[in-house]
């Protein structure tokens, strides 16, 4: 009886464990770009594995769904997304997919720091109104402002927010607390892998910044202009972007104009993505040394494994500090 008893109970000890072991086996997430999978990834590293829906390196701004990735929609019990401002095309599949499904837009999360209204190089975005400085004796001044206010209010916002480092790390702890809530088993590896991730981006921050500082560093080009949020940040300025903050080719006035711009540089970095048009390029930067970093916003680095958040950043880090020796 005793043997029989022992045996039970053994059993009973066993399914419990693997119950715990398993419960986060029924909770599928899944998120929209791979800078946020990569999120996800870390917060979930040594429990289970999120799905992403974007093929990496994929224009999120304009994308056809293939019929895996709408499956893979239908199986979600929470979704991460960047939210409709950046895919306004997924909203309606998230809703028609994964009705049951919880959708999580980061944009609109807890502690984001957002960016409105259009990119205009060679001004300081994060410096906003100090053109009014010269208003300061007018007696309208205080109108200007209740202007500008209304203004930016109604301004769109700029969905490229992943590449603040400092929205990185709020996001962490938006999808550890989500984890947490549908897997309390885990709560604790959730955390403490968020807070360790949350280390590592602000470590690497202090050392892009560094970078940044250089005096060797030359005028930095983005293919995409997508870095804004990058600029503001690490409080410096892109020289110039070839294609606009929806990737859209440009236009021959607007590569005339960069060509002007870089006829008397020595050098320069571009931020590449994997699609560049090489036309392009030697047309704008045709008496320039050019310096390419290898660096899609959207994911899909060629010299990395590594596609997501930490692999996009690495390669921005790596890239800016050749750019500065090269």
């Amino acid at each position: 009886m005793k043997n029989y008893l022992g045996y039970i109970l053994s059993s009973f000890v066993f399914i419990s464990t693997l119950h715990a072991h398993s419960s986060f086996a029924e909770l599928r997430i899944v998120t929209d770009i791979a800078p946020v999978h990569g999120l996800a990834e870390k917060v979930m590293e040594g429990v289970g594995s999120p799905s992403v829906i974007i093929r990496p390196g994929s224009d999120p701004h304009h994308y056809n769904l293939r019929p895996s990735e709408a499956a893979n929609i239908e199986k979600a019990d929470v979704i991460f997304w960047i939210g409709p401002k950046l895919t306004p095309w997924l909203a309606s599949a998230l809703d028609n997919l994964a009705g049951d499904a919880e959708h999580i837009s980061l944009l609109d999360a807890k502690g984001v720091h957002l960016l409105t209204g259009e990119h205009h190089h060679g001004h300081d975005d994060h410096k906003e109104h100090d053109d009014h400085k010269e208003h300061d004796d007018h007696k309208d001044h205080d109108d200007h402002k209740e202007h500008d206010d209304h203004a930016k209010k109604s301004e769109p916002v700029d969905p490229h927010a992943w590449l603040d480092p400092e929205n990185a790390i709020a996001w962490l702890a938006v999808i550890a607390d989500e984890a947490a809530h549908h897997d309390p088993a885990n709560e604790a590896r959730y955390r403490e892998n968020a807070k360790r991730a949350a280390q590592a981006i602000s470590e690497q921050q202090a050392r892009i910044s560094k970078i940044l500082a250089s005096e060797e560093m030359p005028a930095i080009f983005a293919q995409h202009d997508a870095y804004r949020y990058f600029e503001a940040r690490f409080d410096f300025e892109l020289a110039g972007a070839l294609y606009d903050k929806e990737n859209e080719a440009p236009s021959p006035a607007h590569i005339s104009e960069l060509h002007a711009l870089t006829k008397k540089m020595e050098k320069a970095c571009l931020l590449a993505e994997t699609d560049i048009e090489n036309n392009v390029v030697a047309s704008v930067f045709e008496n320039t040394a050019l310096y390419i970093i290898d660096a899609n916003p959207s994911g899909l680095i060629r010299s990395s494994n590594d596609n997501g958040y930490f692999g996009l950043f690495d390669a921005l880090e790596a890239g800016l500090e050749g750019c500065a020796k090269s």
